[in-house]
This record gives C-alpha cells, sequence and structure tokens, in this order.
C-alpha cells in the first residue's frame, strides 16, 4: 500500500514538472514563436477542461479532486481521493468519482464482478447519454456494496425518486436525481 501512495506520489510529481516545462519562454527553449501560441492556446483549452470536469460535482468536492484529461493526463493533481473525468457512451460525460466508484467502473468495463468494500459515490450533475441512447438529468449515483441491499427501490424512473439501474445485475447502482428536474423527463432514445 505504501508503495502504491509513493508510485502515485512521483508519478504526480513528475507530471508537474513536465507539465511546468511547457511554460518554459520560447526564447529559453530554443522554440518559435509558432509553438509559444501552441502552448499559450493548449493551456487555455486544459483550463476550459478542468472547468468542465470539475463542474460535474459540488465545489467542495471538485476543488481538491485530481482532474484527467481523456488520455488519462493529469490536467490538476488533487489532494483526496476524487477524480474528475469524462466518461459515458460517447466520453464527453463530465463525472467525479469516488475511488470505490472507479474500481465499481473499472470491473464493469473489464466486465468482472465489482468489488466493492464501501459505498461509493459519482457524481454527474451535467446528466448523460446512456448506452441505450436515453437521456438522464443531473444525478447521483450511489454504487452499494451489496446490490441486494437496493431491493426496496423501484427498477425503472419515476418523477424525482430514486432508482436502481441495471438491476438484479452485478452493476445494479442508485441513481438519484438531483437539481430540480426528475426522471420523468428523460428522453427515451429515438426509433429512427
Amino acid at each position: 500500500m505504501k508503495r502504491d501512495v509513493i508510485n502515485r506520489s512521483l508519478t504526480a510529481a513528475v507530471l508537474a514538472a513536465l507539465w511546468g516545462l511547457a511554460f518554459l519562454p520560447a526564447a529559453f527553449a530554443g522554440q518559435g514563436r509558432a509553438n509559444q501560441s501552441q502552448t499559450t492556446h493548449q493551456a487555455r483549452s486544459e483550463a476550459a477542461v478542468i472547468q468542465t470536469l470539475s463542474s460535474a460535482a459540488p465545489e467542495s468536492v471538485a476543488k481538491h479532486a485530481t482532474v484527467l484529461s481523456r488520455a488519462g493526463k493529469v490536467l490538476k493533481q488533487g489532494t483526496g481521493e476524487w477524480v474528475c473525468r469524462f466518461a459515458g457512451l460517447t466520453g464527453d460525460t463530465p463525472t467525479c468519482l469516488d475511488s470505490q466508484s472507479r474500481a465499481y467502473f473499472k470491473a464493469r468495463s473489464q466486465g468482472k464482478t465489482p468489488q466493492v468494500e464501501r459505498i461509493g459515490l459519482t457524481y454527474m450533475l451535467h446528466g448523460m447519454t446512456t448506452d441505450t441512447g436515453m437521456q438522464m438529468p443531473p444525478h447521483v449515483m450511489l454504487i452499494i456494496p451489496d446490490p441486494a441491499d437496493l431491493k426496496p427501490f423501484p427498477t425503472t424512473p419515476q418523477s424525482g425518486m430514486p432508482w436502481v439501474m441495471k438491476a438484479n445485475t452485478p452493476y445494479a447502482h442508485l441513481i438519484i436525481p438531483v437539481g430540480g428536474q426528475s426522471m420523468g423527463a428523460m428522453s427515451q432514445p429515438s426509433s429512427d
């Protein structure tokens, strides 16, 4: 465990050092104005990505979260367990996840049964498009160690009520609508 922490800290330090090199003056780095302009544009673009991804969670969570690019590059090193990144079918849904949720989604992407040790939390305050094409409003996902504990909840969206997505599978999780929009407002995929 300590080795993992050391490796992550070392990786973060190396990435931070390399990131700092991108902002050396063009004359010092021996590069022309075109590359300097490209670096400035890249910095603005990365700042916009950080802002977009951080907006997937409440500010109290996002300000301490690590932010990753689509390629997994650390854009902002955080101080806690939270990670904000793109997710979803199209890879453009801002989301912020704790460590348990990341373990859940990693197992799910590999077709394995998730081994969740405690409740996991995922913020998706911009909503998302599901793998079936359904448009979902802003919500929070609760990942539960034992999906059987979700049996009391409905398994289909109901106006403003929490409900179980992927019910009766090892991937069952609770969807909690937030932000005043109800799940009844979800759009179903078109039949085109």
